[in-house]
């Protein structure tokens, strides 16, 4: 878990860092977009690639599902649950200034590894999100998460 959030630390200071670095004497106009939170009802699919270290050989798994944000602060992820995701529910917060959530799964305990076959949503994902489309990814070194979903 350490690894994961010092990578996307890493990543998302490089983005910085190099957006920084631009020197544009025309830069045109600033167009300021509202921030916005996702929340509702959404399904899609779950997609788990694994890259074995020995071969370089990557495999993908995927998985149907529905994700349900509720109050800003709640969240159940539901679907099917039988094979690479876990069905869980919990709490999850929002840094839409770094395209950030957080979440925490409530059926994590400490005794939960974390490298499960069923992979609990839990902990912190970069975000992309326009209304209606919310893309959920992290990776580590040999896995990468990504879950596509829409809105219903």
């Amino acid at each position: 878990m350490k690894r994961q959030l010092i990578y996307i630390l890493a990543i998302l200071a490089t983005g910085y860092l190099t957006g920084c670095l631009k020197d544009n004497p025309n830069p045109g106009p600033v167009v300021e977009s509202p921030l916005v939170n996702p929340q509702g009802n959404f399904s899609g699919t779950f997609t788990l690639i694994h890259l074995n270290p020995n071969t370089g050989n990557r495999d993908t798994s995927y998985a149907n599902l529905f994700l349900y944000l509720t109050n800003g602060s709640n969240f159940q992820v539901a679907g099917d649950t039988s094979k690479i995701q876990a069905g869980s529910h919990g709490s999850y917060t929002v840094d839409g200034s770094i395209m950030t959530m957080t979440f925490t799964d409530a059926t994590v305990t400490k005794r939960t590894l974390f490298n499960t076959p069923k992979k609990h949503l839990n902990g912190p994902f970069l975000y992309t999100f326009d209304g209606s489309n919310l893309h959920i990814y992290a990776s580590n070194d040999t896995l990468n998460y990504s879950y596509q979903f829409q809105s219903f």
